[in-house]
């Protein structure tokens, strides 16, 4: 018997005593009964019933079967596109369904090997490449792009080879989309030099190819290639842009991304929706409001042509919450039409990073009254929020609900939210415990954040003990040793604090040094201690003699216990003073009008002592002075601090 016809899809079987497909009714001729055509069919495929509900597509499967068309491969390849469907998480079916095509030709084979892809099964689409082969069914031009975007995907650099030789002996390398394909491929693989060969191999301007070897470049972190090639393009288009700008950013150069993006501004290109979200993490990153403005700014202005859907509507208040506008965020998420979960997510971190615990956990509860399922990722936002407010008891009840409640297993990033939440409160003794009884192993962020709590609490024996085991997991991290060296400095044992100083030499670890940024008229400033090569900075130390010494005149005495350096106490309080984040607000204070907000942001956690000038910096000036450093937000007002100097 023929298997078209004995076959029926695996969701009918189950389900059609339920459901019972209906023909339309004819529109002459009642007693007549029309046999549906192919085109009739492909239609019903084509159609939302099809696309949105495995019912639907079912009835469909059976009338393909009923009619004979199911033998066409166009229909059997349509309708193995519908049962792939991601949404549909029904993969399995859809190649139970491939088995039972009569001959299946390099179209279905196709449709199987993209939808492997699409449902993040790489090798499978590659195992099915080599069926194909097998079965005699010739690939052509539109095999090849799938498959060699699987192969890069599943990292497997042998049988991604294999198949480029494919692809020059059956004459498919000229082809533009197989070659831009294949350039992508080698720079999944971190092979530059091959990937460069596919793009020289012939006299190729095509735009496609370029921006796959420019993404290629900075895959390997190539960043110089990557930028030389793209100003050596013939005829860009906004992809090449947004290529550029979103590689500068994944390799963590913002200022240079939105310096490109300033130049597609002056070249007059218009920004599309996803260049717009890529210069929304750089301003978020960079902490640079007034590039965040304009963009949304330019976003209401097209919004014929640019629809603010969930993605760039989470990348916008993303950016608010980021550059210390939280009322804008907020009214950005209540204006969203369309939200996903990583909105709600997005808007949960933004209100843990401001301490508003309170606000971040009633809408951890707000989205399930909405009909919004939490995930993983928005326990580690509330979990945060409450690490960052002291809020130990309602972390734990957030914790033991995960499993409890929502059946989501925790990872090693929820212990460590809860063992950061221990730690901050002074319960040292349960976040050890904690860390010690966990199911998995933990990594060095959850060992990082016990060592920050015995930094902050002065518990030098513990500190000692997790610091050590952090250099041995970490050698590499800068960040360990200076926290080390941090606990030892403030127990005044500088024998260990030059001990630590002196392995980092010989590992050849080099610090991390602070870096403070500050955006004035659309263009960001960055300040490092020691460095002098800002254009004012003669004014700006002349100034911030000047905020010192009005300070101690109102009591401040500056906190010299973190500095890492048996020295005299003179020689400390100077090295407190050239803080990057004092002289970012000194810069600020020469630069803006009096009482307008100065906002800052500081790629490392604000030390002790720059915290309670910053608080009387607030109250002495009457200024509000908002800064972000790498743990939080921190809103100084009339000598106080948001955080309430818990952070």
């Amino acid at each position: 018997m023929n298997a078209a016809t004995t076959y029926s899809p695996p969701y009918h079987r189950r389900h059609h005593q339920h459901h019972h497909f209906q023909l339309p009714p004819p529109q002459s001729q009642p007693s007549i009964v029309s046999i549906p055509t192919q085109k009739s069919i492909l239609d019903l495929l084509n159609s939302k019933p099809a696309t949105s509900s495995l019912q639907s597509l079912a009835q469909i499967h059976a009338l393909a079967l009923k009619t004979g068309h199911f033998h066409d491969h166009f229909v059997s390849g349509t309708l193995l596109k519908c049962y792939a469907n991601p949404r549909f998480h029904n993969l399995d079916s859809a190649i139970q369904l491939f088995r039972n095509v009569p001959s299946p030709n390099v179209f279905v084979h196709n449709v199987l090997i993209k939808a492997c892809l699409d449902n993040g099964e790489p090798l499978q689409a590659v195992w099915l490449y080599y069926e194909l082969m097998m079965n005699d069914a010739k690939p052509n031009k539109f095999t090849y792009p799938t498959l060699l975007k699987a192969c890069g995907d599943g990292g497997i650099v042998a049988e991604g080879k294999q198949v480029h030789c494919h692809v020059v002996k059956l004459g498919f390398a000229g082809d533009g989309h197989v070659k831009s394909a294949g350039i992508r491929m080698y720079g999944y693989f971190g092979m530059a030099a091959d990937a460069r060969k596919m793009l020289d191999d012939e006299d190729d301007d095509d735009a496609v190819c370029w921006n796959a070897m420019i993404d290629g470049y900075f895959r390997c972190g190539d960043v110089g290639n990557a930028r030389n090639l793209f100003d050596e393009m013939p005829d860009r288009d906004e992809i090449s842009w947004s290529v550029v700008i979103d590689g500068y950013i994944k390799s963590g150069f913002y200022k240079e991304a939105l310096e490109v993006f300033n130049t597609m501004q002056s070249e007059r290109i218009r920004p599309g929706k996803f260049v717009l979200t890529s210069v929304l993490a750089a301003c978020a990153h960079l902490g640079a409001l007034d590039h965040g403005r304009w963009v949304h700014a330019y976003v209401r202005r097209k919004k014929k042509s640019i629809v603010m859907d969930a993605v760039l509507g989470t990348a916008l208040l993303d950016m608010y919450a980021k550059c210390g506008r939280l009322d804008m965020a907020w009214e950005v998420f209540e204006s969203m039409k369309e939200k996903e979960v990583f909105s709600w997510n997005a808007m949960i971190k933004g209100l843990a990073m401001h301490g508003r615990a309170d606000d971040a956990v009633e809408l951890f509860f707000e989205m399930q009254r909405r009909k919004f399922r939490p995930n993983g990722i928005t326990f580690i936002g509330v979990l945060n929020a409450c690490a960052h407010s002291g809020a130990v008891e309602q972390a734990l009840k957030l914790f033991d609900s995960m499993e409890n409640v929502y059946n989501i297993e925790p990872e090693v990033e929820h212990y460590g939210c809860l063992v950061d939440c221990l730690g901050r409160s002074g319960r040292l003794e349960e976040a050890e415990e904690l860390v010690n009884s966990m199911p998995i192993e933990p990594n060095p962020a959850v060992y990082g954040s016990l060592l920050g709590a015995c930094r902050i609490h002065g518990n030098a024996e513990l500190g000692e003990r997790i610091g050590r085991l952090l250099l041995e997991l970490e050698p590499n991290n800068s960040g360990r040793y200076a926290l080390l060296s941090n606990i030892y400095a403030k127990a005044e044992r500088w024998d260990d604090v030059a001990e630590v100083r002196k392995l980092m030499k010989e590992r050849g670890v080099k610090t991390n040094p602070g870096s403070s940024m500050i955006e004035l008229g659309g263009c960001v400033h960055e300040f490092k201690m020691g460095e002098g090569c800002h254009p004012k900075m003669k004014e700006i130390y002349s100034t911030l003699k000047v905020m010192i010494e009005r300070l101690e005149m109102e009591g401040y005495v500056p906190n010299t216990s973190q500095v890492l350096f048996n020295i005299e106490e003179e020689e400390k309080e100077t090295a407190l003073q050239y803080h990057s984040e004092k002289l970012a607000i000194a810069f600020g204070f020469i630069s803006t009008k009096p009482g307008e907000t100065i906002r800052v942001v500081k790629n490392l956690r604000v030390c002790d002592d720059c915290h309670s000038a910053i608080k009387l910096i607030s109250r002495v000036y009457g200024r509000e002075i908002v800064l972000r450093d790498r743990v939080r937000y921190h809103h100084f007002r009339d000598g106080t601090c948001s955080c309430k100097d818990f952070w």
